[in-house]
């Protein structure tokens, strides 16, 4: 469970990182438990840094740690015995040493800590983890320069899944610098060089030089992510600076189970609200700390437009224009599970709503669903669609 958001007064970008976390891994932790025996947490730049509320409940291992308590916990009042335990890696010496800490805040969660390079800790790590456990990643430095071939053999362990923060603002910067080191930096966390063409290409018509360079920087990472980890599904959130409407980093969730997907998505969803909200707050305080005008800055808020309300109705009817393209043509058919994960990829919608945009669909005559059961409203996985 998240901390206050007081603690995090001045680094409001890490609360929302540190809400979709909490969503995500409160979830994660009940339903995996229900299937596997024992549940590994991850954490390559554990900190603690900046930490102000009781419990590490404002850091990401503190969130982590205590859904993995809460879920051992009901598991066991129904009867069921499961194991949790983490892996905490933090290479400044004093953080470290803050992090030892830890082990009596959270006695039901077999922690083992390690003082060192993530990059270099990762095969000890690896070894570390029993096989028959569901590992959750989350990458989250400090920096950008990450080999991601060297974390390779970690990402691609059977029965795991990711969260990278992808440090945009600062890589996209990098990306405009020719020197050598920088150059190789950036190879190393994007082996595929096949992005550094795409960001000289003009932008495609509508689209601005900064959406261009964020769309290619962050489908180029993504897809390495999925490759080198071999996930079957990669989705991205972005965290907006607390004052300004600019990327600060993007979240790049990788997973196996479309399932996962399905959940990340609808967490995301609250995730950004939670964003609106906050930006909205944090703009206003600075603007009043400023010009002191409390009533009317609180009424210029009040009537501007909800920027999340318009992003969620554009990605609904970007999902829609999918859901119609990728359908394939009669007499061929696919099955809505075959279907859906490929938009939710793309498209930050629920699985709700993407259930109700093929249901819409359908009555329109756009879709045609063959095994569409009478007084159903939304389609199952099993059932087949097409379009003509």
């Amino acid at each position: 469970m998240i901390g206050e958001l007081q603690h995090y007064a001045g680094r409001e970008q890490a609360y929302v990182k540190h809400f979709l976390l909490s969503e995500y891994l409160e979830t994660f932790a009940h339903k995996i438990a229900s299937t596997f025996d024992e549940i590994t947490y991850v954490d390559g730049f554990s900190g603690p840094w900046q930490s102000a509320g009781e419990g590490y409940d404002d850091t990401s291992f503190g969130i982590a740690l205590g859904a993995l308590t809460r879920a051992k916990a009901t598991w066991k009042n129904l009867g069921r015995s499961v194991r949790m335990s983490a892996h905490l890696i933090e290479k400044d010496p004093t953080a470290y040493r803050n992090l030892q800490a830890v082990k009596a805040q959270f006695p039901e969660i077999q922690i083992e800590t390690y003082h060192g390079s993530f990059i270099d800790l990762a095969p000890t790590v690896l070894k570390a983890i029993p096989k028959r456990a569901f590992a959750f990643l989350f990458i989250d430095p400090k920096g950008w320069r990450i080999d991601m071939t060297r974390l390779a053999p970690l990402l691609s362990r059977p029965n795991s899944e990711v969260v990278f923060n992808f440090m945009f603002d600062f890589i996209n910067r990098a990306a405009s610098i020719r020197a050598p080191n920088i150059e190789r930096g950036l190879g190393e966390l994007i082996p595929n060089s096949a992005w550094r063409s795409r960001l000289s290409e003009e932008p495609p018509a509508g689209v601005s030089e900064a959406e261009h360079r964020k769309a290619v920087l962050v489908e180029a990472f993504s897809s390495e992510l999925g490759r080198l980890g071999g996930y079957k599904h990669v989705a991205e959130t972005t965290v907006l600076r607390p004052t300004k409407d600019r990327p600060l980093y993007c979240l790049v969730y990788g997973t196996r189970s479309p399932v996962g997907l399905r959940v990340f998505r609808e967490c995301q969803i609250k995730a950004l609200r939670q964003q609106d909200m906050i930006r909205g707050v944090t703009k206003l305080s600075a603007a009043t700390s400023v010009t002191k005008q409390n009533e009317l800055f609180g009424s210029v808020s009040d009537m501007a437009p909800d920027p999340t309300v318009a992003f969620f109705e554009d990605e609904a009817q970007r999902a829609r224009a999918l859901l119609r393209t990728i359908a394939p043509f009669a007499p061929a058919s696919a099955t809505w599970a075959d279907i859906w994960p490929r938009v939710m990829e793309r498209h930050v919608v629920s699985h709700a709503q993407l259930n109700q945009l093929a249901g819409d669909l359908r009555k329109s005559g756009a879709l045609q669903f063959l095994d569409w059961a009478p007084r159903k409203r939304s389609p199952d996985d099993g059932y087949r669609l097409r379009r003509f």
